[in-house]
């Protein structure tokens, strides 16, 4: 039979395998405890920070409330109400004496005045409904109730509106804005109110234009006596020919009482 000392010695060697490995168990549990104890203390510390930091903004936003957010907030506003909100390419004529200024907005300088009926390109209409304007190379805006898409004047609907819208649409064939119904509008009224039967019986003058002689107009046909077609195609001739634009003369009737 073995001895003794031979049978406890596996034993032993158990013994110490299971210390050894239990030990090391003990070292893993410690490990992660301690890893598990400096995340908490490094959340609890962020948690501090982030109150301290979001208490430090809040008291920051509360000196500012009712004051300078709020102001640039409202500067904001306006400047976003000056943007142009739709393009424009048409005429428009102001319905008033009216100023046109800068910027969009009473708060801006004014440049001029546009005197009532004056006719100006529109380019564009700003989210506040100022109209964005063309006057000479330069751009200024106008409040867009002072402004319409109506020609002024040509207002009748029996056979003198007819005769004005005639004559209108032969501007391109000269080469003229549409603002120049207005002083022609203003021309004709005076000289015959365009009447194709106006006939001035002191010096003989005939017709929308008052051609003198009446004979000048058959160039633009035989019938020049009584259509008012006729005539308002020879009248534009004549004009522009003489003044370039009814602009011209009506500014020349202005100062000499005949064109």
């Amino acid at each position: 039979m073995p001895g003794k000392h031979e049978v406890q010695k596996p034993e032993k060697k158990r013994r110490g395998k299971r210390k050894r490995t239990l030990l090391k168990i003990l070292i893993v549990i410690e490990l992660i405890l301690a890893v598990a104890a400096s995340c908490a203390v490094f959340y609890i510390s962020l948690g501090r920070i982030a109150d301290r930091r979001g208490a430090a903004i809040m008291d920051t936003l509360a000196g500012f409330k009712g004051k300078s957010v709020s102001k640039d907030m409202d500067k904001f506003i306006e400047k976003a109400k000056e943007q142009i909100s739709e393009k424009k390419d048409e005429t428009v004529w102001a319905t008033d004496s009216v100023n046109y200024r800068i910027g969009p907005g009473v708060q801006y300088d004014r440049a001029g005045t546009l005197a009532i009926y004056t006719g100006v390109k529109r380019t564009g209409v700003t989210f506040n409904d100022w109209s964005q304007v063309k006057i000479g190379d330069d751009t200024y805006y106008i409040s867009s109730e002072f402004l319409t898409t109506e020609v002024p004047l040509i207002t009748d609907t029996g056979a003198k509106g007819e005769y004005q819208r005639y004559a209108m649409s032969l501007f391109p064939d000269f080469g003229w804005e549409e603002t120049e119904i207005v002083p022609l509008i203003q021309l004709w009224n005076r000289e015959s109110g365009w009447n194709p039967n106006s006939h001035n019986g002191s010096s003989g003058a005939h017709g929308i234009p008052q051609a003198l002689p009446a004979s000048k107009m058959a160039s633009e046909g035989s019938d020049y006596y009584t259509n008012g077609n006729t005539q308002i195609r020879w009248g534009l001739k004549y004009i522009k020919n003489r003044y370039g634009s009814p602009s011209g003369a009506w500014a020349h009737f202005q100062s000499s009482n005949w064109y």
